[in-house]
């Protein structure tokens, strides 16, 4: 009850605050302060201001843009005023605040914007987070709803700020992933040698400028560190601009064609379920699986599999009015009604198949509400096979990594590139709700690098 009070203190502060800075003494400054940030952004990508809002609009994400850039507002002070809006707020009107949300205000003016990694998570509960590139005791911040949507090895720009001794985040959080994290800092150093550039012309320029080498390198970090906010979020908008403007990958199943979750459905003619079940079990192609009353369709006899295994090309089901055969392209439904009608003859009537693309399945999942209480079943190939991928990928070069191998970037400088290839690869297949919980020690150990707890 206690947390719900104080969560519900401070929306209330920070509401109030967002109604004071409409006012007539911080509006036209807040509204300025968007603007030169949404148009600085829509420069790098080379598009109109409006075009960017827009697109983040129709997307879900204005909401966390707006969030992000009114802390930074909130808490900067502007035209190097003494104040920020944050303090002004508190010293106008703080009376209106309960204690607590009022240090909750006080402990936002004073935080700053950082680049975390997330080490480990427990959603609902808590996560774990360390300074990108630092290496420093991971910082647990105790965080109900920011804890749901974040996994290992995401990278997050927000505020982590102490509240009573407590760890806690911003009200806005913005996610890199992996990849696109590593970015941030050469970006940030371009712009710092930009500055360093600028400054240089105005020595050059102006007679009464006697500024050091040194002094000048100073100046120019600061400026970066001052505008370190604004860079992070020009960041994230062009990675988020790139995504929405970016086609939905095509996935491909081991043949190489496009994936389609297919269902054909046989109707069974007369009383012939006996009769067709004796057909199966006695198909060379078939294995019964005795877990899931099924049949699993293999890519060579069942009682000729390899060591390595099989490629599984489907499952069939059977009741007493149907048989169901499910694959995972249009080619294949076309192979297996072929295959079936072989055997089966005048057993079965002529199929119906239903088609479903992966993006369809992949947005009923995500649109479903409640959520799906187990996830949604997709090719088995793409996950039965995982371990067999990944023991093949370590052994063939990686565009990441320079065109070597894993094994070949174990030692040397390649070692940390190869550890940030692999914090890629595990954030970026856990992402997918049916492989959440697979386990990627392995591969480090693999490689003899030291698995990150």
């Amino acid at each position: 009850m206690r947390h719900r009070k104080q969560q519900k203190a401070i929306d209330k502060a920070i509401a109030n605050l967002m109604n004071y800075a409409d006012g007539d003494a911080w509006g036209e400054r807040q509204r300025q302060f968007f603007d030169d940030v949404f148009s600085d952004a829509a420069d790098r990508l080379q598009i109109a201001t409006e075009e960017l809002v827009q697109q983040l609009e129709s997307a879900g994400f204005m909401h966390m843009a707006f969030g992000y850039l009114f802390e930074s507002f909130a808490s900067c002070c502007w035209d190097n005023e003494a104040h920020s809006l944050i303090e002004e707020y508190i010293k106008r009107r703080g009376w209106r605040e309960t204690p607590y949300a009022k240090r909750y205000l006080q402990a936002l003016g004073a935080s700053e914007v950082g680049l975390w990694e997330v080490i480990s998570v427990k959603p609902g509960h808590f996560v774990e987070v360390q300074r990108l590139g630092e290496s420093e005791k991971p910082l647990r911040v105790h965080e109900r709803s920011g804890s749901e949507n974040l996994k290992r090895w995401d990278c997050i720009a927000t505020r982590v700020m102490s509240l009573d001794g407590t760890p806690g985040f911003g009200g806005s959080i913005l996610s890199f992933s992996p990849e696109q994290a590593q970015a941030i800092p050469a970006l940030l150093q371009r712009v710092c040698d930009t500055t360093v550039e600028s400054l240089q012309q105005i020595r050059a320029e102006e007679t009464d400028v006697n500024w050091s080498d040194e002094e000048l390198c100073e100046l120019a970090q600061q400026e970066c560190d001052e505008h370190f906010p604004d860079l992070v979020f020009t960041a994230w908008v062009g990675n988020v601009y790139q995504s929405l403007s970016r086609p939905f990958a095509t996935l491909l199943n081991r043949d190489g064609e496009s994936l389609q979750c297919s269902k054909v459905t046989f109707p069974i003619n007369g009383n012939n379920e006996r009769a067709i079940r004796s057909q199966l079990n006695a198909a060379a192609y078939l294995d019964y699986n005795d877990a899931n009353e099924d049949w699993v369709w293999l890519a060579c006899e069942a009682d000729n599999v390899p060591e390595q295994g099989a490629p599984l090309l489907g499952h069939i089901t059977l009741s007493k009015t149907r048989l169901e055969l499910t694959v995972n392209s249009t080619n294949r439904a076309e192979q297996g009604i072929a295959y079936l009608q072989e055997f089966l003859g005048d057993l079965v009537g002529q199929p119906l198949t239903v088609h479903e693309s992966m993006e369809s399945l992949l947005e009923q999942h995500a649109e479903h509400d409640p959520p799906l209480a187990e996830p949604i079943e997709v090719p088995e190939l793409v996950t039965a096979h995982l371990d067999q991928h990944y023991k093949q990928v370590l052994d063939e070069p990686v565009p990441a990594l320079n065109n070597k191998t894993p094994r070949e970037c174990t030692q040397g400088g390649d070692r940390q590139r190869l550890i940030q290839w692999l914090k890629g690869l595990e954030n970026h297949t856990v992402a997918a709700p049916q492989m959440a919980h697979y386990n990627f020690q392995w591969i480090w150990d693999e490689l003899g690098v030291e698995y990150p707890k």
